[in-house]
Parts: C-alpha cells; structure tokens; sequence
C-alpha cells in the first residue's frame, strides 16, 4: 500500500513537472479528416491479459470505419504474444516498461521509433476513470495529429481530443468503442476477438494427447485463477472436477497462471480423467481454451480469453461486476455471487444446462 501510494505522488509530481513545458491544444472532432487518416496507434500498455482483449472490438471496428488505414498497437512485453498472429492490427509495438527504468536511452529509442511512423490518429485506450501515466504520455510523445481519450484531469495534458466519460454502466468493451463513436457517430457492438494459428491448433491437440486427452474427447477446462477475492476456493475446483469426470464422459485439464505458482499443487488430479496443465505461452494457452467443449473461471484473464475464442464459457464473479466484463453471448452463462459465495452446487446445475447443450451440439454435427 505505502509503494502504491508513492507511486502514485511520483506520478503526480510527473505530471505536473510536464505541464510547464507541454501545451496541448484542443481540436474538435469535426476536424479530423477522416477519409486521410493513414496510420493510427492503439496504446494499452497493460500487464491484465484481460484488458488487451477487451480492446479488440475497437480493433475490429477500426479495421470497417478506416479500411485504409494501418493499425499498430503498443503492448506490454508481458502479453504482446498474444497478438501474434491476429488480423486485426498491421504491426505491434512491444513497450518494455522495467526496460526503460533502468536503461532510459531505450526508452528514447522506442519513442523515436514511434514518432518515424507519423501516426494520424492516436488512441489512449485506458479504462475511463482510471488515469494511465504511461499510455496517455506515449500518445502524445508519438507525435500524432489527433490524440484521443477519455477526459480526466491529468490526462488532459496529453490528448487534443477528449472525451467525456459517459457515466453509464456497461460493458469495458463498450467503454473503448465508445471512443470511436465520439469520432465517427454510431458504431455497432463488436464481439471480443482473439485469433489462433493454425499450427498452435496442432500444437495443442499434440500437447493434449501427450496428456492423455484424444481429439474426440470432451474436454472441460477450469482456471484456478483470481485476484485477490475473485478467487474461487481450491478444493471447489475439485469437487466440481471430481462430479464432472464421475457423471460425464468427460475429461478435466486444470489451467493456471503465475500467481497460483504456489498452490496448484494442491490439486489432487483422478488419473486417466483430469490433468494439470504446464504453465504455457500465450498462442498455445489460447489453441488449448479454443480445444475445450466448456471453460470454467472466475473473473481472469483467461475467462475473457476464453469468450475470445468463441469457447462457451462458465464465468463465476465472486467480487467484481458481470455487466463490466463478464462474457457476452447466448453460449456463456455468468453467476453472480451476492455475498462473496458461489457454491458447488449451483455451478453443478448451470454446468448440467450447458453440458446438455454441447451433447446436443455434438450429436448434430455427427449426423
């Protein structure tokens, strides 16, 4: 708590040392020619996977509104990957954060590297009432005409087009398309959108055979995951493995991140129907999700990875709002705990709901 709040009086202190030397004037939005815009910038420096997917309907909305236009986006180092084979920007960006600390001529390298490209139109795609040092700073030292988000005190420095927040409850993704229709007026709903090479596909169903799953397995996957009170308890995962491989004819792989590094050997996995999965590079993770007939999580990275690859998805929100980030779509299901609680037995019965569904699905495509 003491080094965040350090933290934040160093940024402030930041800001403020900026604002004698910068002066950003505002543009309107009637200005901006939009049948010129050649290059845009999408900044998100992020190290939540969740936040980089939640960008990509405004991806995929720019790709329709400016299909003259190249689209690079500015990723963290950590996630970057996950990117790697996506159609829906031209190039990535990849920010080294603790790089620049220690090497600040890096830091100069990178910028200078951004400011070649001559970007028209620059998004900072952070969250709407959080201020963000480290996008909102990179959009504006990337030289480009037009520099838009969202309006805050402190960012206001840095952008030439800003956007008032609306004050409206909904989806993050709806948060960052909004941006784009403050620019060019309505703009319809995008689904989020991660996609996966082919050879990761093969990859993965090698990587699940060497585990013991075949290709005609009906594979469950369940994250352990979960910041801080959206974690869902250990022996929960169990028990609901242990009912699903005793009354389906299905297999169970457990997933995991670096924070559960610590008590993933808690699991006690039945021989022949549930493994434990290794901790696996971003484009492999995502085959391995997309291979999956359901995904089960709390509110992680990965359950919005899940919805991203079009995996129906069992999102389990202990502390942390659904109508903000949980999955959208016919096939996912959401419970919503009122107390911090979600039990066994009421995953048991939207599972039941959903398995039923897949072995219909199933079962069509087999005929």
């Amino acid at each position: 708590m003491l080094l965040e709040k350090m933290e934040q009086s160093g940024k402030r202190a930041l800001v403020f040392l900026l604002s004698l030397f910068i002066r950003s004037e505002k543009i309107k939005r009637e200005d901006v020619p939009r049948d010129k815009i050649g290059k845009i910038l999408v900044v998100r420096q992020d190290d939540r996977i969740g936040n980089l997917i939640l960008t990509t309907p405004l991806l995929s909305a720019l790709r329709k509104r400016f299909p003259q236009a190249q689209i690079w986006y500015v990723a963290s180092k950590t996630f970057h990957t996950l990117f790697s084979s996506s159609s829906l920007m031209d190039r990535i960006l990849v920010a080294k954060k603790k790089q620049y600390i220690f090497h600040p001529l890096s830091l100069i390298w990178f910028i200078r590297k951004i400011r070649k490209e001559k970007f028209d139109l620059a998004f900072d795609a952070s969250n709407e009432s959080n201020f963000s040092l480290n996008n909102s700073f990179l959009v504006y030292l990337s030289g480009a005409k037009f520099r838009i988000g969202y309006l805050k005190p402190q960012s206001r420095l840095f952008l030439n087009l800003e956007v008032p927040p609306f004050q409206v409850c909904r989806h993050a993704a709806e948060m960052h398309l909004d941006l784009l229709r403050y620019l060019v007026g309505d703009v319809p709903s995008e689904p989020l959108n991660v996609e996966i090479n082919p050879q990761r596909k093969i990859d993965a169903e090698k990587y699940l055979k060497e585990k013991g799953v075949e290709s005609d397995d009906i594979l469950v996957g369940m994250h352990i995951g979960g910041r801080g009170e959206k974690r869902w308890q250990m022996e929960n995962f169990q028990n609901l493995a242990d009912w699903i491989t005793d009354s389906f004819d299905a297999k169970v792989i457990f997933l995991w991140g670096p924070e559960e590094k610590n008590i993933v050997n808690k699991l006690h996995p039945k021989a022949g129907k549930q493994m434990v999965a290794d901790l696996l590079p971003l484009p492999l993770l995502s085959a391995l999700i997309k291979r999956c007939n359901i995904f089960i999580s709390p509110d992680t990275g990965a359950m919005h990875l899940s919805a991203a690859v079009g995996t129906p998805t069992l999102a389990l929100f202990l502390n942390s709002d659904p109508v903000m980030f949980g999955p959208a779509g016919d096939k996912n299901r959401i419970i919503k705990s009122d107390n911090g609680i979600i039990s066994v037995e009421k995953v048991k019965d939207v599972f039941g709901d959903m398995m039923q569904l897949q072995m219909h699905s199933l079962m069509k495509q087999g005929t």
